[in-house]
């Protein structure tokens, strides 16, 4: 046997052995989505719970897997590393709570302070995703700036913001916005 059918050998080998575990990996991945659980993490808003140890996270919604390459790259321009099993409506969801809690920061603290600082747009967007009330709220009016032609995330950073209702909804995230920002 010469050199040159052992290298052959050896490069089949490795690519039935990489297939193999791809072939694996796809399985146990159906699997977990069959029996509704998800291989890799949820979307990423964990948040200690008032008063205890335990950790509020935001419901998983929608088909995972769902997510289109338009709200993967919108993520990425975010600073998230979206996951391939987020669903459609919980990337929308996140970038919808990006654009709203950008807005509100923007009005509590004037335009002219620019963006607010990723520990703060962390805080509050856990904030409003881990409280159901925020959450239906910033879904809805998320739907409605697309509804009227408006991408809210790319439009969170033009001049003027879009209108966002002053509501309960909107003080709760503001309060905590001022908080976060005056600290």
């Amino acid at each position: 046997m010469n050199l040159e059918s052992i290298m052959l050998a050896f490069g089949v080998g490795w690519a039935v052995w990489v297939l193999m575990r791809l072939h694996r990996r796809r399985k146990a991945m159906q699997q977990a989505q069959r029996d509704g659980k998800s291989p890799s993490a949820a979307p990423p808003s964990p948040a200690p719970a008032a008063g205890g140890n335990q950790q509020a996270a935001m419901p998983r919604v929608g088909k995972p897997g769902s997510i289109t390459f338009n709200q993967i790259k919108a993520l990425q321009r975010n600073g998230f590393t979206p996951d391939r099993q987020w669903s459609r409506e919980e990337a929308a969801l996140i970038l919808d709570a990006v654009a709203y809690l950008r807005i509100v920061c923007r009005t509590v603290a004037g335009s002219d302070d620019g963006p607010p600082p990723l520990e703060v747009q962390n805080e509050l967007l856990r904030y409003i995703l881990t409280q159901q009330d925020l959450r239906d709220f910033v879904r809805k009016w998320g739907e409605g700036q697309r509804a009227d032609g408006n991408e809210p995330i790319e439009d969170a950073e033009n001049d003027p913001p879009p209108a966002i209702p002053r509501n309960r909804q909107f003080d709760r995230v503001a309060e905590k916005a001022d908080k976060f920002l005056t600290a």
